[in-house]
């Protein structure tokens, strides 16, 4: 039989004094020397246990004081997304009033809604209602705000710009339609008027007079009565001293028997430009500005163009 071993533990006092010694067997102190570390163990495994559940619970409660404060954020947005709705609702109808004056058809209000609605978000959302469903909510209606909002606001910028552009044509178009009084005098008036069959003052029968004689006094400035490039400037038979604008759209103006010319063939002008001064070339008996207007070829009233429906002053 094995004989059991022993430690000896001498505890020597300090300065004066006797001695202590404790004679242990060996396995006891193993034993009580393990307990001591066992102890200590479970005792730190305590406190840092408690310390790591205090800073969890902290982390806890920033992120719910963060939740919080977006959801806040995420309200106080979808107010504002509410506030910008009401202004576009403005803005439509108003828009719809300028697509009236552009001559174009109204949109409907079910144009508006087309693509709106369904769930929004995307995956970020859909991650996110896993662990904060109040924030994945707030956050899903304010992104289908937003989506409507920047889809109305698409719409309405290409509904602008096709009034605008509308309104820009028919600007354009009706700043070239010949419509103004041609001569400027204090005293013009129609002196002959178009006719089918008209007794030519001067040759003694009848023949068509497609435009109208407007008397004015001797040197009275001629202009355009629309934007247009000139076609032709120079002698022509019967005419005398002519201009002709050519306007688009198959209009064109002609202005005879004038006594001098203010511009040449290729020369673009604007209602109003001088063209001329009233004369008496080519077969009139008086001064006066022979005025034609010819669409698509074939010669008009030039009466039922003017903007100034006067016969003679």
């Amino acid at each position: 039989m094995k004989t059991p071993s022993y430690w000896t533990i001498q505890v020597l006092p300090e300065g004066s004094g006797s001695s202590h010694s404790y004679r242990l067997r060996k396995r006891t102190a193993v034993l009580a020397v393990a307990g001591v570390l066992a102890l200590a163990g479970l005792t730190s495994a305590f406190f840092v246990g408690m310390l790591g559940s205090r800073d969890a619970l902290d982390e806890v409660n920033r992120y719910r004081a963060e939740n919080e404060q977006l959801i806040a954020t995420l309200d106080a947005m979808e107010t504002r997304s509410q506030r910008l709705g009401l202004a576009l609702d403005d803005m439509a109808a108003r828009e719809q009033r300028f697509r009236v004056v552009a001559g174009l058809p109204l949109i409907e209000p079910e144009v508006y809604s087309v693509g709106v609605g369904g769930p929004g978000g995307g995956n970020a959302v859909e991650a996110l209602s896993d662990i904060a469903p109040d924030l994945a909510m707030t956050a899903s209606d304010v992104s289908l705000d937003l989506d409507e909002l920047v889809r109305r606001a698409d719409l309405l910028s290409a509904s602008l710009s096709e009034s605008v552009e509308s309104v820009e044509l028919q600007r354009d178009q009706f700043r070239r339609i010949p419509a103004i009084w041609p001569v400027v005098a204090e005293n013009s008036w129609i002196s002959s008027g178009f006719s089918h069959n008209r007794m030519h003052p001067l040759l003694g029968y009848r023949r068509p007079h497609p435009g109208v004689d407007i008397s004015a006094d001797f040197g009275s400035p001629v202009v355009a009565s629309g934007a247009g490039r000139v076609v032709a400037a120079g002698q022509r038979s019967g005419y005398g001293r002519m201009v002709e604008v050519d306007h688009g759209d198959g209009y064109v103006s002609r202005y005879a028997h004038l006594a001098s010319l203010k511009v040449r063939v290729g020369a673009e002008v604007d209602r109003g430009d001088v063209l001329g001064e009233v004369g008496r070339s080519g077969l009139a008996t008086g001064p006066n500005l022979h005025y034609e207007v010819i669409r698509d070829g074939r010669p008009e009233n030039p009466f039922n163009y003017l903007l100034d429906d006067r016969t003679g002053r």
